[in-house]
Protein backbone atom coordinates (compact mmCIF):
# COMPACT_ATOMS: atom_id res chain seq x y z
CA UNK A 1 0.00 0.00 0.00
CA UNK A 2 1.64 3.56 -0.63
CA UNK A 3 2.14 6.03 1.88
CA UNK A 4 -0.86 8.45 -0.02
CA UNK A 5 -3.23 5.80 0.66
CA UNK A 6 -1.59 5.72 4.74
CA UNK A 7 -1.93 9.26 5.28
CA UNK A 8 -5.97 8.65 3.89
CA UNK A 9 -6.29 6.41 6.72
CA UNK A 10 -4.73 8.34 8.99
CA UNK A 11 -7.24 10.39 12.02
CA UNK A 12 -10.09 8.49 9.36
CA UNK A 13 -13.77 7.64 11.32
CA UNK A 14 -12.16 4.02 11.30
CA UNK A 15 -9.13 5.44 13.46
CA UNK A 16 -11.51 7.16 15.56
CA UNK A 17 -13.46 3.41 16.07
CA UNK A 18 -10.04 1.65 16.44
CA UNK A 19 -9.25 4.02 19.15
CA UNK A 20 -12.65 3.93 20.74
CA UNK A 21 -12.30 -0.28 20.90
CA UNK A 22 -9.32 -0.21 22.26
CA UNK A 23 -10.70 2.39 25.09
CA UNK A 24 -13.51 0.40 25.99
CA UNK A 25 -10.78 -2.53 26.44
CA UNK A 26 -8.99 -0.12 28.74
CA UNK A 27 -12.25 0.44 31.02
CA UNK A 28 -13.24 -2.78 31.50
CA UNK A 29 -9.71 -3.66 32.34
CA UNK A 30 -9.62 -1.05 34.92
CA UNK A 31 -13.14 -1.83 35.97
CA UNK A 32 -11.64 -4.98 36.65
CA UNK A 33 -8.18 -4.34 38.26
CA UNK A 34 -9.70 -1.78 41.08
CA UNK A 35 -12.96 -4.03 41.24
CA UNK A 36 -11.26 -5.86 44.60
CA UNK A 37 -10.96 -2.50 46.07
CA UNK A 38 -14.22 -1.99 46.96
CA UNK A 39 -14.66 -5.47 47.93
CA UNK A 40 -11.88 -5.32 50.64
CA UNK A 41 -13.89 -5.22 53.84
CA UNK A 42 -15.72 -7.81 52.82
CA UNK A 43 -12.27 -9.85 51.67
CA UNK A 44 -11.36 -9.79 55.26
CA UNK A 45 -14.79 -11.82 57.01
CA UNK A 46 -14.90 -13.74 53.93
CA UNK A 47 -11.24 -15.03 53.61
CA UNK A 48 -10.75 -14.56 57.57
CA UNK A 49 -7.76 -12.19 57.03
CA UNK A 50 -6.03 -9.25 58.81
CA UNK A 51 -4.83 -6.13 56.55
CA UNK A 52 -1.41 -7.27 55.41
CA UNK A 53 -3.15 -10.85 54.00
CA UNK A 54 -5.82 -8.65 52.13
CA UNK A 55 -3.27 -6.29 51.09
CA UNK A 56 -1.19 -9.33 49.66
CA UNK A 57 -4.27 -9.99 46.92
CA UNK A 58 -3.99 -6.88 45.47
CA UNK A 59 0.07 -7.14 45.77
CA UNK A 60 -0.19 -10.27 43.82
CA UNK A 61 -2.16 -8.85 41.75
CA UNK A 62 -0.05 -5.70 40.77
CA UNK A 63 3.22 -7.65 40.94
CA UNK A 64 2.09 -9.48 38.22
CA UNK A 65 1.18 -7.06 36.12
CA UNK A 66 4.40 -5.20 36.45
CA UNK A 67 6.20 -8.60 35.81
CA UNK A 68 4.31 -9.62 32.89
CA UNK A 69 4.78 -5.64 31.24
CA UNK A 70 8.04 -6.01 29.43
CA UNK A 71 6.90 -9.58 27.97
CA UNK A 72 3.26 -8.36 27.27
CA UNK A 73 5.30 -5.04 25.00
CA UNK A 74 7.21 -7.64 23.43
CA UNK A 75 4.22 -9.86 22.41
CA UNK A 76 2.59 -6.72 20.88
CA UNK A 77 6.11 -5.39 19.08
CA UNK A 78 5.74 -9.04 17.78
CA UNK A 79 2.01 -10.11 17.50
CA UNK A 80 0.09 -6.44 17.58
CA UNK A 81 -2.69 -4.99 19.23
CA UNK A 82 -5.58 -6.94 18.36
CA UNK A 83 -4.60 -10.61 19.47
CA UNK A 84 -2.82 -9.42 22.76
CA UNK A 85 -5.60 -7.25 24.15
CA UNK A 86 -8.35 -9.98 22.96
CA UNK A 87 -5.96 -12.50 25.18
CA UNK A 88 -5.75 -10.50 28.31
CA UNK A 89 -9.76 -10.00 28.42
CA UNK A 90 -9.90 -13.99 28.51
CA UNK A 91 -7.56 -14.06 30.95
CA UNK A 92 -9.37 -11.25 33.38
CA UNK A 93 -12.77 -13.34 33.04
CA UNK A 94 -11.11 -16.27 33.78
CA UNK A 95 -9.69 -14.37 37.19
CA UNK A 96 -12.93 -12.97 37.76
CA UNK A 97 -14.63 -16.11 37.80
CA UNK A 98 -11.92 -17.84 40.02
CA UNK A 99 -12.48 -15.07 42.42
CA UNK A 100 -16.17 -15.19 42.30
CA UNK A 101 -16.70 -18.94 43.82
CA UNK A 102 -13.05 -18.85 46.03
CA UNK A 103 -13.87 -19.21 49.36
CA UNK A 104 -9.79 -19.99 50.20
CA UNK A 105 -6.89 -17.74 49.99
CA UNK A 106 -4.57 -19.94 47.64
CA UNK A 107 -7.67 -20.03 45.16
CA UNK A 108 -8.03 -15.96 45.08
CA UNK A 109 -4.11 -15.71 45.03
CA UNK A 110 -4.33 -17.52 41.68
CA UNK A 111 -7.36 -15.35 40.32
CA UNK A 112 -5.75 -12.29 41.65
CA UNK A 113 -2.67 -13.50 39.18
CA UNK A 114 -4.74 -14.45 36.15
CA UNK A 115 -6.65 -11.29 36.82
CA UNK A 116 -3.02 -9.52 36.68
CA UNK A 117 -1.78 -10.84 33.57
CA UNK A 118 -4.95 -9.78 31.34
CA UNK A 119 -4.29 -6.32 32.97
CA UNK A 120 -1.31 -6.06 31.84
CA UNK A 121 -1.75 -7.23 28.32
CA UNK A 122 -4.52 -3.79 27.84
CA UNK A 123 -3.45 -0.49 28.25
CA UNK A 124 0.43 -0.53 27.26
CA UNK A 125 -0.95 -2.52 23.77
CA UNK A 126 -4.03 0.03 23.08
CA UNK A 127 -1.12 3.11 23.22
CA UNK A 128 1.45 0.59 20.75
CA UNK A 129 -2.03 1.28 18.22
CA UNK A 130 -2.42 5.27 18.24
CA UNK A 131 1.02 5.62 15.95
CA UNK A 132 -0.68 3.24 13.49
CA UNK A 133 -3.76 5.45 13.18
CA UNK A 134 -3.26 8.52 13.99
CA UNK A 135 -0.75 11.75 13.31
CA UNK A 136 2.07 12.90 15.63
CA UNK A 137 0.64 15.80 16.73
CA UNK A 138 -2.52 14.00 17.89
CA UNK A 139 -0.54 11.48 19.79
CA UNK A 140 0.45 12.84 23.45
CA UNK A 141 -3.31 13.89 23.92
CA UNK A 142 -4.75 10.67 23.04
CA UNK A 143 -2.34 8.95 25.38
CA UNK A 144 -4.18 11.26 27.98
CA UNK A 145 -7.45 10.75 26.48
CA UNK A 146 -7.09 7.03 26.80
CA UNK A 147 -6.08 6.90 30.41
CA UNK A 148 -8.69 9.34 31.37
CA UNK A 149 -11.52 7.81 29.69
CA UNK A 150 -10.26 4.46 31.06
CA UNK A 151 -11.18 5.85 35.11
CA UNK A 152 -14.38 5.00 34.02
CA UNK A 153 -13.88 1.70 35.10
CA UNK A 154 -13.08 3.00 38.23
CA UNK A 155 -16.15 4.32 38.49
CA UNK A 156 -18.00 1.13 37.18
CA UNK A 157 -16.80 -0.85 40.32
CA UNK A 158 -16.85 1.92 42.90
CA UNK A 159 -20.69 2.16 41.67
CA UNK A 160 -22.78 -0.03 39.54
CA UNK A 161 -20.19 -3.23 41.15
CA UNK A 162 -20.31 -2.42 44.76
CA UNK A 163 -23.89 -1.49 44.41
CA UNK A 164 -24.07 -5.31 43.17
CA UNK A 165 -21.99 -6.47 45.45
CA UNK A 166 -23.77 -5.48 48.73
CA UNK A 167 -27.21 -6.35 46.96
CA UNK A 168 -26.50 -9.59 45.02
CA UNK A 169 -23.24 -11.06 46.73
CA UNK A 170 -19.89 -11.69 46.32
CA UNK A 171 -20.52 -14.49 43.79
CA UNK A 172 -22.93 -12.74 41.34
CA UNK A 173 -20.73 -9.51 41.33
CA UNK A 174 -17.68 -11.18 40.35
CA UNK A 175 -19.45 -13.35 37.73
CA UNK A 176 -20.94 -10.48 36.07
CA UNK A 177 -17.46 -8.45 35.94
CA UNK A 178 -16.05 -12.14 33.90
CA UNK A 179 -18.83 -11.48 31.96
CA UNK A 180 -18.24 -7.90 30.93
CA UNK A 181 -14.32 -9.33 30.52
CA UNK A 182 -15.45 -12.41 28.08
CA UNK A 183 -18.06 -9.67 25.76
CA UNK A 184 -14.99 -7.13 25.32
CA UNK A 185 -12.80 -9.88 24.21
CA UNK A 186 -15.10 -11.26 21.78
CA UNK A 187 -15.93 -7.85 20.37
CA UNK A 188 -11.68 -6.79 19.94
CA UNK A 189 -10.93 -9.84 18.46
CA UNK A 190 -13.89 -9.32 15.89
CA UNK A 191 -13.44 -5.49 14.90
CA UNK A 192 -9.94 -3.73 15.99
CA UNK A 193 -7.37 -4.02 13.22
CA UNK A 194 -3.42 -3.38 14.01
CA UNK A 195 -3.00 -1.02 11.25
CA UNK A 196 -4.81 0.28 8.04
CA UNK A 197 -5.75 -1.91 5.40
CA UNK A 198 -2.88 -2.77 3.14
CA UNK A 199 -0.30 -1.40 6.01
CA UNK A 200 2.38 -3.84 7.36
CA UNK A 201 3.30 -2.31 11.31
CA UNK A 202 6.19 -2.44 12.13
CA UNK A 203 7.24 -5.54 13.94
CA UNK A 204 10.40 -6.66 16.07
CA UNK A 205 13.00 -8.14 13.87
CA UNK A 206 12.22 -12.32 14.29
CA UNK A 207 15.96 -12.74 15.04
CA UNK A 208 16.03 -10.35 18.41
CA UNK A 209 15.01 -12.36 21.39
CA UNK A 210 13.27 -11.10 24.32
CA UNK A 211 16.24 -10.03 26.44
CA UNK A 212 18.12 -8.37 23.49
CA UNK A 213 14.69 -6.43 23.16
CA UNK A 214 14.08 -5.51 26.48
CA UNK A 215 18.13 -4.78 27.01
CA UNK A 216 17.87 -2.52 23.24
CA UNK A 217 14.96 -0.70 25.34
CA UNK A 218 16.96 -0.10 28.39
CA UNK A 219 19.92 0.85 26.39
CA UNK A 220 17.97 4.11 25.82
CA UNK A 221 18.19 6.67 28.65
CA UNK A 222 14.51 7.87 27.96
CA UNK A 223 13.19 4.35 28.78
CA UNK A 224 14.45 4.85 31.80
CA UNK A 225 13.53 8.09 32.37
CA UNK A 226 9.88 7.04 31.51
CA UNK A 227 10.13 4.52 34.09
CA UNK A 228 10.76 6.97 36.67
CA UNK A 229 7.76 9.00 35.96
CA UNK A 230 5.86 6.53 36.02
CA UNK A 231 6.69 5.64 39.20
CA UNK A 232 6.89 9.23 41.17
CA UNK A 233 3.19 10.51 39.40
CA UNK A 234 1.08 6.46 39.10
CA UNK A 235 1.52 5.11 42.69
CA UNK A 236 -0.56 7.59 44.59
CA UNK A 237 -3.26 6.62 42.60
CA UNK A 238 -2.99 3.09 42.44
CA UNK A 239 -2.12 2.65 46.02
CA UNK A 240 -5.76 4.71 46.41
CA UNK A 241 -7.82 2.95 44.33
CA UNK A 242 -6.78 -0.42 44.30
CA UNK A 243 -6.37 -1.13 47.83
CA UNK A 244 -6.11 1.53 50.73
CA UNK A 245 -8.77 4.36 49.29
CA UNK A 246 -11.86 2.95 50.81
CA UNK A 247 -10.52 1.60 54.29
CA UNK A 248 -8.97 5.22 54.44
CA UNK A 249 -11.92 6.64 53.74
CA UNK A 250 -14.05 4.81 55.96
CA UNK A 251 -11.76 3.39 59.03
CA UNK A 252 -9.25 5.98 58.88
CA UNK A 253 -11.39 8.90 58.35
CA UNK A 254 -15.17 7.45 59.68
CA UNK A 255 -17.08 8.87 56.38
CA UNK A 256 -20.01 5.78 55.49
CA UNK A 257 -19.86 4.16 51.91
CA UNK A 258 -21.86 7.05 50.11
CA UNK A 259 -19.31 9.52 50.91
CA UNK A 260 -16.39 7.55 49.94
CA UNK A 261 -17.80 6.51 46.63
CA UNK A 262 -18.96 10.06 45.87
CA UNK A 263 -15.62 10.94 46.09
CA UNK A 264 -14.13 8.11 43.93
CA UNK A 265 -16.46 9.38 41.32
CA UNK A 266 -15.21 12.76 41.81
CA UNK A 267 -11.52 11.74 41.34
CA UNK A 268 -13.26 10.25 37.99
CA UNK A 269 -15.20 13.31 36.81
CA UNK A 270 -12.10 15.64 37.97
CA UNK A 271 -10.25 13.43 35.54
CA UNK A 272 -12.15 14.73 32.58
CA UNK A 273 -10.58 18.40 31.94
CA UNK A 274 -7.50 17.61 33.53
CA UNK A 275 -6.16 14.73 31.87
CA UNK A 276 -6.19 16.41 28.16
CA UNK A 277 -4.61 19.23 29.37
CA UNK A 278 -1.75 17.91 30.63
CA UNK A 279 -1.28 16.05 27.18
CA UNK A 280 -1.11 19.74 25.69
CA UNK A 281 1.56 20.69 27.95
CA UNK A 282 2.90 17.50 26.95
CA UNK A 283 2.76 18.10 23.32
CA UNK A 284 3.83 21.95 23.42
CA UNK A 285 6.46 21.51 25.66
CA UNK A 286 8.15 17.98 25.11
CA UNK A 287 11.45 19.30 26.14
CA UNK A 288 9.50 20.06 29.75
CA UNK A 289 7.62 16.71 30.05
CA UNK A 290 9.89 15.61 33.54
CA UNK A 291 9.07 19.09 35.24
CA UNK A 292 5.62 18.53 33.98
CA UNK A 293 5.89 15.35 35.65
CA UNK A 294 6.95 17.00 38.78
CA UNK A 295 4.00 19.73 39.09
CA UNK A 296 1.60 16.65 38.60
CA UNK A 297 2.94 15.06 41.36
CA UNK A 298 3.14 17.57 43.40
CA UNK A 299 -0.74 18.00 42.87
CA UNK A 300 -1.02 14.97 45.17
CA UNK A 301 1.75 15.26 47.67
CA UNK A 302 0.55 18.54 48.78
CA UNK A 303 -3.08 17.45 49.70
CA UNK A 304 -2.00 14.51 51.20
CA UNK A 305 0.41 16.04 53.60
CA UNK A 306 -2.58 18.01 54.37
CA UNK A 307 -4.82 15.48 54.84
CA UNK A 308 -2.30 13.72 56.90
CA UNK A 309 -1.58 16.61 59.40
CA UNK A 310 -5.22 17.71 59.54
CA UNK A 311 -5.84 17.69 63.14
CA UNK A 312 -8.96 15.37 63.03
CA UNK A 313 -10.79 13.44 60.14
CA UNK A 314 -9.96 15.66 57.01
CA UNK A 315 -12.71 18.03 55.75
CA UNK A 316 -14.92 16.96 52.72
CA UNK A 317 -13.27 20.05 50.74
CA UNK A 318 -9.74 19.20 51.70
CA UNK A 319 -10.69 15.41 50.54
CA UNK A 320 -11.89 16.69 47.04
CA UNK A 321 -8.54 18.72 46.33
CA UNK A 322 -6.88 15.43 47.05
CA UNK A 323 -9.17 13.63 44.56
CA UNK A 324 -8.34 16.20 42.49
CA UNK A 325 -4.65 15.82 42.80
CA UNK A 326 -5.22 11.84 42.45
CA UNK A 327 -7.10 12.80 38.89
CA UNK A 328 -4.38 14.60 37.73
CA UNK A 329 -1.86 11.89 38.41
CA UNK A 330 -2.90 8.98 35.93
CA UNK A 331 -2.26 11.51 33.43
CA UNK A 332 0.89 12.83 34.71
CA UNK A 333 2.39 9.21 34.43
CA UNK A 334 1.57 9.03 31.05
CA UNK A 335 3.93 11.53 30.15
CA UNK A 336 6.62 8.62 30.83
CA UNK A 337 4.76 7.08 27.54
CA UNK A 338 5.50 10.37 25.53
CA UNK A 339 8.94 10.31 26.79
CA UNK A 340 9.83 6.98 26.04
CA UNK A 341 7.97 6.53 22.84
CA UNK A 342 9.78 9.99 21.47
CA UNK A 343 13.49 8.41 21.42
CA UNK A 344 12.59 4.33 20.55
CA UNK A 345 12.26 3.15 17.20
CA UNK A 346 8.59 1.93 16.26
CA UNK A 347 9.55 -2.19 16.22
CA UNK A 348 10.04 -1.83 20.43
CA UNK A 349 7.59 1.10 21.58
CA UNK A 350 5.76 -1.69 22.93
CA UNK A 351 8.46 -2.98 24.89
CA UNK A 352 9.42 0.25 26.00
CA UNK A 353 5.56 1.22 26.97
CA UNK A 354 6.07 -2.16 29.40
CA UNK A 355 9.33 -0.73 31.13
CA UNK A 356 7.55 2.32 31.19
CA UNK A 357 4.21 1.05 33.55
CA UNK A 358 6.37 -1.32 35.55
CA UNK A 359 7.71 1.89 37.25
CA UNK A 360 4.58 2.84 38.76
CA UNK A 361 3.23 -0.45 39.46
CA UNK A 362 6.79 -1.87 40.95
CA UNK A 363 6.15 1.31 43.62
CA UNK A 364 2.48 0.87 44.58
CA UNK A 365 3.23 -3.04 44.71
CA UNK A 366 5.60 -2.45 47.39
CA UNK A 367 3.63 0.71 48.66
CA UNK A 368 0.69 -1.47 49.31
CA UNK A 369 2.31 -3.98 50.93
CA UNK A 370 4.18 -1.73 53.38
CA UNK A 371 1.05 0.22 54.05
CA UNK A 372 -0.46 -3.28 55.39
CA UNK A 373 2.62 -4.38 57.14
CA UNK A 374 2.16 -1.20 59.33
CA UNK A 375 -1.36 -1.38 59.95
CA UNK A 376 -1.02 -4.57 61.16
CA UNK A 377 1.85 -3.14 63.32
CA UNK A 378 -0.03 -0.23 64.85
CA UNK A 379 -2.89 -2.49 65.55
CA UNK A 380 -5.33 -2.56 62.32
CA UNK A 381 -7.65 -0.03 61.11
CA UNK A 382 -7.46 2.99 62.83
CA UNK A 383 -6.96 6.60 62.43
CA UNK A 384 -3.55 6.83 64.02
CA UNK A 385 -2.18 3.43 62.74
CA UNK A 386 -3.22 4.75 59.09
CA UNK A 387 -2.02 8.19 59.35
CA UNK A 388 1.60 6.70 60.11
CA UNK A 389 0.92 3.74 57.03
CA UNK A 390 -0.26 6.06 54.54
CA UNK A 391 2.42 9.00 55.12
CA UNK A 392 5.02 5.94 53.59
CA UNK A 393 4.13 7.15 50.05
CA UNK A 394 6.11 9.97 50.61
CA UNK A 395 9.16 7.57 50.83
CA UNK A 396 8.02 5.94 47.31
CA UNK A 397 7.74 9.47 45.81
CA UNK A 398 11.13 10.77 46.97
CA UNK A 399 13.21 7.73 45.03
CA UNK A 400 10.98 8.28 42.42
CA UNK A 401 11.38 12.13 41.84
CA UNK A 402 15.36 11.39 42.33
CA UNK A 403 15.55 8.72 39.72
CA UNK A 404 13.74 10.62 37.31
CA UNK A 405 16.05 13.79 37.51
CA UNK A 406 18.99 11.44 36.93
CA UNK A 407 18.01 10.05 34.41
CA UNK A 408 16.60 13.62 32.63
CA UNK A 409 20.60 14.30 32.99
CA UNK A 410 21.33 11.04 31.04
CA UNK A 411 18.42 12.08 27.75
CA UNK A 412 19.43 15.98 27.96
CA UNK A 413 22.98 15.28 27.37
CA UNK A 414 22.61 12.49 24.06
CA UNK A 415 19.17 14.78 22.78
CA UNK A 416 22.29 17.85 22.88
CA UNK A 417 24.36 15.70 20.72
CA UNK A 418 22.04 15.78 18.46
CA UNK A 419 21.20 19.17 17.98
CA UNK A 420 18.07 19.62 20.46
CA UNK A 421 18.13 22.78 22.60
CA UNK A 422 16.32 23.12 25.69
CA UNK A 423 14.12 25.66 26.50
CA UNK A 424 14.66 27.39 30.33
CA UNK A 425 11.29 26.10 32.23
CA UNK A 426 10.56 29.82 33.24
CA UNK A 427 10.48 30.75 29.05
CA UNK A 428 7.75 27.37 28.64
CA UNK A 429 5.70 28.35 31.56
CA UNK A 430 5.69 32.30 30.40
CA UNK A 431 4.70 31.09 26.68
CA UNK A 432 1.92 28.51 28.81
CA UNK A 433 0.00 31.57 30.92
CA UNK A 434 -0.13 33.69 27.92
CA UNK A 435 -1.42 30.48 25.72
CA UNK A 436 -4.43 29.12 28.47
CA UNK A 437 -6.98 30.03 25.91
CA UNK A 438 -5.84 28.16 23.07
CA UNK A 439 -4.52 25.38 24.81
CA UNK A 440 -8.42 23.74 24.81
CA UNK A 441 -8.26 24.41 21.07
CA UNK A 442 -5.38 22.36 20.67
CA UNK A 443 -6.21 18.95 19.82
CA UNK A 444 -8.30 19.78 16.87
CA UNK A 445 -6.16 22.12 15.36
CA UNK A 446 -2.38 21.55 17.80
CA UNK A 447 -0.59 24.75 18.56
CA UNK A 448 2.72 25.50 19.60
CA UNK A 449 5.42 28.76 19.69
CA UNK A 450 8.44 28.26 18.28
CA UNK A 451 11.88 30.41 18.21
CA UNK A 452 12.67 32.29 15.36
CA UNK A 453 13.05 31.50 11.64
CA UNK A 454 16.78 30.39 11.26
CA UNK A 455 17.91 29.59 14.76
CA UNK A 456 19.44 26.22 13.62
CA UNK A 457 21.42 24.96 10.64
CA UNK A 458 21.12 21.64 9.31
CA UNK A 459 23.41 20.39 6.37
CA UNK A 460 21.66 17.65 3.80
CA UNK A 461 23.04 15.56 1.45
CA UNK A 462 23.96 17.81 -0.59
CA UNK A 463 25.85 19.72 1.02
CA UNK A 464 22.96 22.75 1.24
CA UNK A 465 22.69 24.18 4.74
CA UNK A 466 18.78 24.23 5.34
CA UNK A 467 17.72 26.40 8.04
CA UNK A 468 14.79 25.98 10.80
CA UNK A 469 13.80 27.04 14.05
CA UNK A 470 14.32 24.47 16.41
CA UNK A 471 14.53 20.07 16.59
CA UNK A 472 12.33 18.50 18.84
CA UNK A 473 11.78 14.94 19.78
CA UNK A 474 8.78 13.15 17.80
CA UNK A 475 8.57 9.88 17.56
CA UNK A 476 10.26 6.00 16.93
CA UNK A 477 13.36 7.93 18.18
CA UNK A 478 13.43 10.47 15.19
CA UNK A 479 13.05 14.21 15.66
CA UNK A 480 10.68 17.28 14.54
CA UNK A 481 12.16 19.65 12.61
CA UNK A 482 10.13 23.26 13.19
CA UNK A 483 9.86 25.76 10.86
CA UNK A 484 8.27 29.06 11.06
CA UNK A 485 7.65 30.34 8.22
CA UNK A 486 7.35 34.03 7.05
CA UNK A 487 4.06 35.99 7.12
CA UNK A 488 2.43 35.87 3.84
CA UNK A 489 4.93 33.61 1.84
CA UNK A 490 4.52 33.45 -1.69
CA UNK A 491 3.25 29.74 -3.51
CA UNK A 492 7.52 30.00 -4.90
CA UNK A 493 8.64 30.56 -1.41
CA UNK A 494 6.64 27.39 -0.57
CA UNK A 495 7.84 24.93 -3.46
CA UNK A 496 11.59 25.82 -2.33
CA UNK A 497 10.73 25.33 1.31
CA UNK A 498 8.83 22.02 0.45
CA UNK A 499 12.10 20.55 -1.46
CA UNK A 500 14.42 21.68 1.89
CA UNK A 501 11.42 19.75 3.89
CA UNK A 502 12.06 16.40 1.97
CA UNK A 503 15.34 16.64 1.78
CA UNK A 504 15.43 17.09 5.69
CA UNK A 505 13.66 13.74 6.35
CA UNK A 506 15.52 11.87 3.60
CA UNK A 507 19.25 12.92 4.95
CA UNK A 508 19.93 9.87 7.39
CA UNK A 509 22.48 11.35 9.78
CA UNK A 510 20.33 14.06 10.45
CA UNK A 511 17.29 11.55 12.33
CA UNK A 512 14.70 14.20 11.10
CA UNK A 513 11.43 12.08 10.52
CA UNK A 514 9.08 14.64 10.51
CA UNK A 515 8.54 18.44 9.82
CA UNK A 516 6.16 20.74 11.54
CA UNK A 517 5.04 24.04 10.55
CA UNK A 518 3.62 26.82 13.25
CA UNK A 519 2.18 29.62 11.49
CA UNK A 520 0.65 32.68 13.88
CA UNK A 521 -2.82 32.07 12.72
CA UNK A 522 -5.64 29.66 11.90
CA UNK A 523 -5.98 31.57 7.98
CA UNK A 524 -1.99 31.37 7.79
CA UNK A 525 -2.06 27.90 8.48
CA UNK A 526 -5.04 26.78 5.93
CA UNK A 527 -3.07 29.23 3.80
CA UNK A 528 0.37 26.92 4.41
CA UNK A 529 -1.78 23.33 4.06
CA UNK A 530 -2.72 24.13 0.66
CA UNK A 531 0.67 25.43 -0.69
CA UNK A 532 2.27 22.25 0.77
CA UNK A 533 -0.08 19.89 -0.43
CA UNK A 534 0.02 21.88 -3.75
CA UNK A 535 4.04 21.46 -3.95
CA UNK A 536 4.29 17.97 -2.79
CA UNK A 537 1.15 16.79 -5.32
CA UNK A 538 3.24 18.68 -8.27
CA UNK A 539 6.18 15.77 -6.95
CA UNK A 540 3.27 13.17 -6.46
CA UNK A 541 5.27 12.43 -3.30
CA UNK A 542 4.22 12.36 0.41
CA UNK A 543 6.14 14.11 3.27
CA UNK A 544 5.28 13.51 6.79
CA UNK A 545 4.05 17.08 7.88
CA UNK A 546 2.05 18.81 10.02
CA UNK A 547 0.86 22.70 9.59
CA UNK A 548 -0.46 24.14 13.24
CA UNK A 549 -1.29 27.84 14.49
CA UNK A 550 0.10 29.46 17.72
CA UNK A 551 -0.72 32.53 19.56
CA UNK A 552 1.60 35.23 20.00
CA UNK A 553 2.58 35.47 23.45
Amino acid sequence: MPPADRSHAVDSPRAWFMWALGALAYVVAVMQRTSFGVASVQATERFSAGASLVSLFVVVQLLTYAVMQVPVGVLADRFGTRLVVAGGGALMCLGQLDLAVSTNVVSAIIARVLLGVGDAMTFGSVLRLLPAWFGAGRIAVLNQLTSMVGQAGQVLSSVPLAALLGAAGWTVAFTAAAAVSALTAVVVLALMRNAPPGVVPPVSPPDVGLRQQVANVLRVPASRLGFWIHWMCSFWVMTFTLMWGYPFLMSGLGYPQPVAAGLFTVMVLAGVPLGPLVGVLSRRAPLQRTNLALLVSLSVALPWLAVLLWPGPAPIWLLVVLMAGLAVAGPGSSVGFDVARAHNPLHQIGTASGLVIVGGFLAAVLNVWVIGVVLDLLGGYSPVAFRWAMATQFLFWGVGVAGAYVARGQVRRLDAARGVRHERLAVVLRREVANALVQWRLFRSPESAGPELGALELVVDDGRVVRVAALQPGIGGRLVAIDVPPPDAPASWWDDRVRDYLDLVATPDLEVGAIEVRCPDSDSAAAARLAIAAALGARQVVLPVEVNSWARG
